[in-house]
């Protein structure tokens, strides 16, 4: 028995720690299964959830009834006991409008995990596809490496039989130095943003983690498709509707605490020697609202609801504005990597391979090589970056949009 106990106890306790537990990647993640195993793991984002709870504290708070209260006095003067039990008693729909202002009220922690999966969903795309950009800058100075190493050995060659002259092999070992010092930064810098999406999603800096997709990989999104998707799921407006309707209950509820809050109370009066044994006594009394009647609450109450709806008018332009502004770039952006890709790297790569073929021909000189490989490494490097500049327009885009755009 104590054994099979043990292993309850032991199999429990694994059980509770499972979830604390780093997940084991079963494959490369695309940038969907990412997005959905940081919604799930990511710890800004949990702590955002977590909040709500402190709103529904704040509801059950408003839906309690005002206490009672019981005194009970004893003294040297007739009667000489005197106990009093007073009930206050709410009317005109009080407890109901605070009811209403706390549900509310809740809907802003709703808004508050909006506003953290916002910045999840942007960080988690500049993480991703920049580790993908890592990747590809990897492999551009590994190919850099080998080209420089094959002019190396093609100057070191025509340098043995007298063909060209000792700078040429200087030259080239100073290409191939460059080349390395490229690849290691390269690598350095995909470690950095291994390490920034790892947080993103939870996971330990050291973890590997396996990514798949493309710096090409895109939406296509008209302004008018991102202006009706904005509207509805912005998070600023989202808050801002949520706040004046806020404010819209809290108006009600301070009208409503214009009605007076009756107490009711019951008393008896004991031991007056001569006149009485015991004495029952009963009573109500009402605050009179003749002065002060929430005006300036109400007031300021309004006066905040215009502001707010002001301010959504005007948040309103900016994300139209915003948006027509970001949906041109990324067009523009589009084009530029497709005339990368189809017109300026095959030119300069097909320029590359026939300046080595000149050079091989001896018909032209090393730094003429030379050059034509730092025109190849510039402009890969320019629509690496382009195509990386593609992605963050759309993680701003989908900042402002307030959703994801798969």
């Amino acid at each position: 028995m104590r054994l099979v106990a043990a292993t309850a106890v032991v199999v429990t306790f694994c059980a509770a720690a499972l979830p604390a537990q780093t997940p084991a990647l079963s494959g490369p993640l695309t940038y969907n299964q990412a997005l959905d195993l940081a919604s799930s793991r990511n710890l800004a984002l949990a702590a955002a959830r977590r909040a709500r709870a402190i709103r529904e504290g704040a509801l059950r708070t408003a839906g309690l009834r005002p206490n009672p209260s019981a005194s009970f006095e004893v003294s040297r003067d007739t009667p000489h006991e005197v106990f009093v039990f007073e009930v206050p008693v709410e009317l005109g729909g009080k407890r109901g409008r605070r009811i209403q202002l706390a549900t509310e009220e809740l809907t802003l922690a709703d808004v508050d995990v909006q506003t953290e999966m916002r910045t999840l969903r942007r960080d988690l795309r500049q993480a991703f596809y920049s580790l993908i950009a890592a990747d590809e800058r990897i492999r551009l100075a590994d190919s850099l490496v080998e080209v420089t190493r094959r002019v190396h050995d093609v100057a070191q060659a025509q340098f043995e039989v007298g063909a060209v002259p000792r700078l040429d092999v200087m030259a080239s070992d100073l290409g191939v130095a460059r080349a390395e010092t490229d690849l290691e930064l390269a690598r350095g810098i995909r470690a950095f943003e291994q390490a920034r999406l790892n947080a993103v999603l939870n996971l330990p800096p050291q973890q590997p983690t396996a990514i798949v997709g493309s710096l090409s990989d895109g939406i296509a999104v008209t302004y008018e498709s991102a202006l009706q998707l904005a509207t509805t799921s912005n998070v600023e407006l989202i808050a801002l509707d949520r706040q004046i309707a806020v404010e819209e209950r809290r108006v009600a509820l301070l009208r409503a605490e214009r009605t007076p809050t009756p107490t009711f109370l019951v008393s008896g009066l004991f031991n007056s020697p001569g006149e009485f044994t015991a004495g029952p006594g009963a009573g109500v009394s009402v605050e009179l609202p003749l002065f002060s009647r929430n005006q300036g609450q109400i007031a300021e109450s309004l006066a905040t609801t215009a502001q707010l709806r002001a301010r959504r008018d005007a948040t309103l332009r900016t994300i139209e504005n915003s948006i027509a502004g970001i949906v041109a770039r990324i067009e523009a952006q589009r084009r530029q990597i497709e005339a990368f890709e189809r017109r300026l790297i095959p030119t300069v790569t097909d320029l590359q391979a026939l300046a080595e073929e000149s050079y091989r021909a001896g018909r032209t000189s090393v730094l003429g090589l030379i050059e034509s490989q730092r025109s190849l490494r510039e402009l890969r490097r320019e629509a690496l970056q382009a195509a990386l500049d593609l992605q963050l327009s759309i993680a701003e885009l989908e900042e402002i949009l307030g959703t994801a755009l798969r």
